[in-house]
């Protein structure tokens, strides 16, 4: 039975840093994948507004150009061949590599309105993947667990635990749920 973990917690509070960690940590001995969103020049716990953001696929040394902003730093656009290469080609190869664990970062308005990692999100979720990881927006978190039914999830919040703590009870729930008799 596949587990979900959400990870949330305020702008710039290490979610993504966090989750490259995590993918970092099972990979090896656990076949990893998926995406991190990644301001490369913002600052951790800054208020910095990210210039750019770029996907990174974990693992795989690929990546491609995801958003940038918008006049006045009023939101983003987002690549649309980024976003074409994920809905068309992505989920396809997805399926067919099924990894053990899948990272996406960062779950948000964007998948609210359909878009964004969306498609990438629902073919992990209905897909044989032993553990999804994902990182939500805190703003939508709720938004995010009602629309795809992740109440059942373990839900960890950067901004009221530690991450040494987080990780510690990440690697003890991923230990017993595929790892003890």
């Amino acid at each position: 039975m596949q587990k979900i973990i959400l990870i949330t917690g305020a702008v710039t509070s290490g979610k993504t840093s966090f989750l490259e960690l995590l993918a970092g940590r099972f990979s090896p001995p656990w076949q990893t994948d998926g995406f991190l969103a990644k301001a490369p020049e913002r600052i951790y716990n800054s208020a910095q507004f990210a210039s750019r953001y770029v996907l990174y696929r974990i693992g795989k040394q690929e990546s491609y150009p995801w958003a940038t902003p918008r006049k006045n730093n009023n939101g983003y656009f987002f690549n649309q061949d980024t976003q074409n290469f994920l809905d068309n080609n992505f989920i396809d190869t997805l399926l067919s590599s099924c990894p053990d664990m899948f990272f996406i970062d960062e779950l948000g308005k964007l998948e609210l309105r359909g878009a964004g990692l969306e498609k990438v999100l629902l073919a992990a979720i209905n897909s044989e993947i032993k553990l999804l990881v994902c990182t939500v927006k805190k703003r939508f978190f709720n938004d995010i667990v009602e629309k795809y039914d992740l109440q059942n999830s373990i839900c960890i919040d950067l901004d009221i635990m530690d991450k040494d703590l987080a990780a510690q009870k990440i690697i003890r729930y991923i230990d017993d749920s595929f790892f003890s008799d």
